[in-house]
C-alpha cells in the first residue's frame, strides 16, 4: 500500500515537474521572441511571441491547477478536485483563442502595408525556436490528461509554425517577398483555432458529463452487463469521467427474488471485471430486489 502511495505522488510530482519546466522554457522564449521581431521586421515572429505569452499564462495555471486537482475528496467538494485541471485546460484554450483574433488582425493590416522583413535572422530564430519547442513538447507528451494533452499540442503547433518561419525565411533570403509573413502568420493562427476547435471539443464532453465511450463500445457493455444476472436485469449504467482520463462506471442491477451472498459476490466481481476489460478504472455496483411485486 505504501509503495503504490509512493508511485502515485511520484507521478503527480512529475506531471507538474513537466508542466514547470516547459513554462520556464516558454517564458523564456518569449522574451527572445519578442527581441527578435524588433530585430527581424517580422510579424509571425512576433505573433508567435504573443502566441507563447498566453501560453505562458496558461501554463503557469495549468501548473497550479494541476496540484490543486490531486486533492482529496472532502465535505465542499465530494468527487474530488480533478476537475479543476479541466477548468485550467478550458482557461487556456481561450486565450489561445483571444491571442488568435489579434494575430489574425496584426497580419492582414501588415499584409496591406508590408515592411522590410531580414530573412537571415528569421533562419536563426527559426532553428532556436524549434530546437525550444521541440524540448518543451517533449517534456509534455508523457503526460495523460486534458490539461497536458493541451499543452503538448500547443508545442507541436510551435514547432511546425517555426518549421514554416524556417522554409519561409529560406525563400526570403532569395526574394524579396514581405508578403509572405504576414500569409504565414494568418496560416499559423488558423491551425491554432483548429487545435483549440479540438480541445474545447474534448472539455466539452467532460464538463458535460458526455460518455466517454463510443455508442457501439458502451451498446456492447451494457449488453454483457446484463448476461451477468440471469436473475434479473440491467436497469442502469452511466459512465463519465472528472477528467477526461479516468472513466467511472455507475452499474444498477434489478434482481428479481433472493439471492445468496455468494452469487451477489461473484455478480460484483464479475461486473468490476468486465468495465476493466473496456478501460473503466472504478465501478461502482447496486443491486435492487424485487419480490412479490415490492421494491426494497
Amino acid at each position: 500500500m505504501c509503495m503504490r502511495r509512493k508511485k502515485k505522488r511520484l507521478k503527480v510530482k512529475t506531471s507538474e515537474n513537466r508542466i514547470m519546466l516547459a513554462f520556464l522554457l516558454n517564458l523564456f522564449f518569449t522574451f527572445v521572441e519578442v527581441w527578435g521581431s524588433m530585430v527581424t521586421g517580422s510579424v509571425t515572429i512576433l505573433s508567435d511571441a504573443i502566441h507563447d505569452f498566453g501560453d505562458c499564462i496558461a501554463l503557469g495555471m495549468a501548473w497550479r491547477m494541476e496540484k490543486f486537482s490531486k486533492r482529496p475528496p472532502n465535505e465542499r467538494y465530494h468527487f474530488g478536485y480533478r476537475r479543476f485541471s479541466v477548468a485550467a485546460g478550458l482557461v487556456n484554450n481561450l486565450i489561445l483563442l483571444t491571442g488568435g483574433v489579434i494575430l489574425i488582425v496584426t497580419s492582414v493590416q501588415r499584409f496591406f502595408s508590408p515592411r522590410e522583413i531580414n530573412g537571415r535572422g528569421m533562419l536563426l530564430f527559426a532553428v532556436f525556436g524549434i530546437l525550444v519547442n521541440g524540448m518543451a513538447m517533449l517534456l509534455t507528451a508523457k503526460g495523460k490528461n486534458i490539461n497536458e494533452k493541451t499543452i503538448s499540442m500547443h508545442m507541436l503547433e510551435d514547432v511546425l509554425t517555426w518549421i514554416a518561419v524556417f522554409i519561409v525565411g529560406c525563400v526570403m533570403c532569395f526574394f524579396d517577398m514581405p508578403v509572405l509573413d504576414s500569409v504565414l502568420s494568418i496560416g499559423m493562427t488558423m491551425v491554432i483555432f483548429c487545435g483549440v476547435a479540438r480541445n474545447l471539443k474534448k472539455i466539452f464532453a467532460v464538463l458535460t458529463v458526455r460518455s466517454p465511450l463510443e455508442a457501439e463500445k458502451y451498446s456492447r457493455i451494457r449488453r454483457e452487463l446484463g448476461e451477468l444476472c440471469p436473475s434479473g436485469e440491467l436497469r442502469k449504467l452511466r459512465l463519465f469521467s472528472m477528467d477526461g482520463e479516468d472513466i467511472y462506471a455507475e452499474v444498477f442491477f434489478c434482481v428479481f427474488g433472493e439471492i445468496k451472498a455468494e452469487a451477489a459476490t461473484l455478480l460484483l466481481e464479475r461486473t468490476q471485471e468486465c468495465c476493466r476489460e473496456y478501460g473503466i478504472s472504478q465501478t461502482i455496483v447496486q443491486l435492487q430486489y424485487e419480490i412479490m411485486g415490492s421494491n426494497r
